[in-house]
Parts: C-alpha cells; structure tokens; sequence
C-alpha cells in the first residue's frame, strides 16, 4: 500500500458529540466514511413507506390522524437494537389503546408491548425500556400520538390499536433511518499559516496607509479571519464531528461504517475475480478506453477506486492515459469508470489493475479502522 499510515490525533467526546482528526488521508476516504455513516450503517426499523414494503397493520384508529401519518410516525422512532438478527421475523410490535378517562391521554413508546410471536409471550417492562428508552436528559418517552377523551356515554374516548413487524434497513432507503444526528468533516485550518499571512498583509496596509487606526486594523484582521484564513489548512488532514442519534455509540457508529466500507471493497474485488463486473468498450475519442460498469454503487466506493488508479497507474507507472469515475444521475443503478490505455490492453488486465486497486483501498479502510 502505498503512501503515509493514516493515523489520528484529537480525540475528544463530549456532550455525546465525538471530534476527532484523521491526517495523511487522501480525501476520498474521509468522504467515503463520511456518506457510510450517513447512508449505510443497518439499524432494526420498521418499513411503512409505501403498500410494497409496509409492516404496519392498523385495527383501529379512531384519533385524528389518519394511519399514514402514524406509520410515517412510527418508522421514525428509533429502534435501540444493535443485534440485527434478534427481532426481525421473530417478534412483533402492538398497541392497543383506548381513552377511558375524561382527560386527554398521549400514546408514547413506554405503551408499546413487544411480542415473541413463536411463543406469544411479551417482553418485560425492562427489555422493552432498552429498545424504546426515554430521553436520557428529560427521562420523558416519544409521544406517537394522543387520544381524545369521552364526550358522552355514546361517543367513546379515541382508540388506537396496530401491529408492527421488524426489519433491517439503512438511511440509503429512507432518510427515516438514519443513525446520526451530525456527521461532518472539514479541514483541518493551519493556524500558522494564516497568522503569517496576516502579518505579512498587515505590514502591507500599515506601509500603504500611513494614517490607518488600531481600531481599523482590528476590523481588517476580523474581515480576514472571517473568510481568507479559510484558504489555508493542512494537506489530507481532516476534523470530523460525529453525533449518535443514540442506538449505536459514537465510535461504534464508525465502526460500522468502516466495516460496511470494507464490505463494498472485498464484494467487489469478488465480483472482479467472478468475472461479474461488465467491461465495456468506452464510445469516445480516447484510444485503449473501456467503461468500468459498477452496479448500485455510487461516489462512496467510486472515488476511492478512481483514486487508487490515478495514484497508481496514472501517476506512477504511467500505464494509464486517463482515469476517472462518474455516476450520470443519482437514480441510476450503473455507475461508470472509465480507463484509457497507454498501450492495447485486455480485459484481464483491466480487471487485474481493478482488483489491485480494491484491494489497496480495503487495506486502507481496515488500517482506518485499527485506529477506533
């Protein structure tokens, strides 16, 4: 593997928000586990988006919302459960709630009953706490909606009862499911050289205008560190901020990520050695140039592979004449890579520069990931 040992230095969490410095990484990597962890890290959920892929089934529902909205409610709440083989297609979620009283009452997730549905026995008050827990600060649980009381001995106070089955799924499917409440990164400022700079522009305006004040060069200083001090930052050095909406912890949440990351480089360094990635004669000026064909993936795992090949190939040992990768549309499944050739090549080896390149990356990501 070529290039520096990614390594990293700041660590600090606090106030559930953990900061951390990544260095000597090319960008496509700080990237890439930037949109895994926004896109890609599974969770237990519940699906409701349209009648294809529901798994909640109302009974009753005489509250003033209609079931659509509660189903888009309910897929909202996160699911506390970091073993994704535990509930999906063994247990079941219900409520069944009525308004007896002469008060308003507001169905939360501490009302939610959770179902073995081999042995129809019900989890405890405890087990279903850890899935459905209250806020940690307010200790209140997520309201899902409110029954209106009885207005009369005829009308009877509102009433809700659904069930609810489990599964697993990701933000990529729908941003319902996502697993971060914040997840950036920027790069990292270079405090020494902008200061230089500043002093090299603040001698430049005391020498032009002789008669500036103190107060202005303050204020210039300000107008300086508000925008141009941004343009100077450490090379392939990047700060990440990372919150947990609360079902996985900060570095878990970056574990996960990086394990997915890592998933997607070996699947397709399977596919390469299958034979199962099409390779396709590219229609362009360019002689020696072949479309790398790469189904539902997208810039995440692109970047890093278009990276390595320039670094490697084009760089290097110059056997390539261009690299570059591209996703037309978002909503497409295919994405291209394209490689022109210095030299008449065959499929072989082009699916041999791709599986080196593969595997580099992973060795990459798994290197990431020895740091958490």
């Amino acid at each position: 593997m070529s290039g520096k040992p990614v390594m990293i230095k700041d660590v600090v969490e606090s106030e559930g928000v953990l900061q951390f410095t990544l260095f000597d990484i090319p960008m496509c990597y700080a990237n890439a586990l930037r949109r895994t962890v926004l896109s890609d890290v599974p969770v237990c959920v519940i699906r409701s988006e349209n009648e294809a892929v529901n798994q909640c089934h109302f009974e009753v529902n005489t509250t003033r919302f209609h079931n659509e909205i509660l189903k888009q409610r309910l897929s909202c709440i996160p699911i506390h459960m970091k073993d994704m083989e535990v509930l999906p297609g063994k247990y079941a979620l219900e409520v069944d709630m009525q308004n007896d009283s002469d008060e308003i009452k507001y169905v939360t997730t501490e009302h939610f009953r959770i179902k073995n549905k081999e042995t129809g026995n019900y989890t405890t008050k405890e087990q279903t706490r850890e899935i459905f827990p209250p806020d940690p600060m307010t200790h209140d649980y997520i309201q899902f909606c409110r029954l209106r009381p009885k207005i009369s001995e005829t009308i009877p106070g509102e009433h809700i009862k659904f069930t609810a089955d489990f599964s697993v799924s990701t933000a990529k499917e729908n941003s319902m499911f996502n697993v971060v409440s914040k997840c950036t990164y920027q790069m990292t400022p270079d405090r020494d050289a902008a200061d230089k700079e500043w002093k090299k522009r603040e001698g430049e305006l005391r020498k032009k205008l002789t008669s500036i004040t103190e107060d202005e060069i303050e204020f210039e200083k300000r107008n300086f560190q508000l925008l141009d001090a941004e343009r100077y930052y450490m090379p392939n050095s990047y700060d990440f901020t990372i919150q947990s909406i609360g079902i996985y912890s900060n570095p878990e949440v970056v574990k996960k990520a990086l394990t997915v990351l890592q998933n997607k480089l070996v699947d397709t360094i399977q596919l390469v050695a299958n034979d199962d990635i099409a390779i396709r004669k590219s229609e362009t000026t360019m002689e020696n140039c072949y479309d790398v064909i790469l189904e539902n993936e997208d810039y995440t795992l692109g970047k890093i592979v278009e990276f390595v090949l320039y670094e490697r190939y084009y760089m290097k040992d110059k056997t390539l004449s261009f690299c570059g990768f591209k996703k037309m549309h978002p909503h497409f499944t295919e994405s291209v890579l394209r490689l022109a050739f210095v030299e008449p090549t065959e499929k072989d080896q082009i699916r041999y520069v791709l599986k080196e390149a593969c595997m580099e990356g992973e060795q990459r990501v798994k290197q990431i990931f020895g740091l958490f």
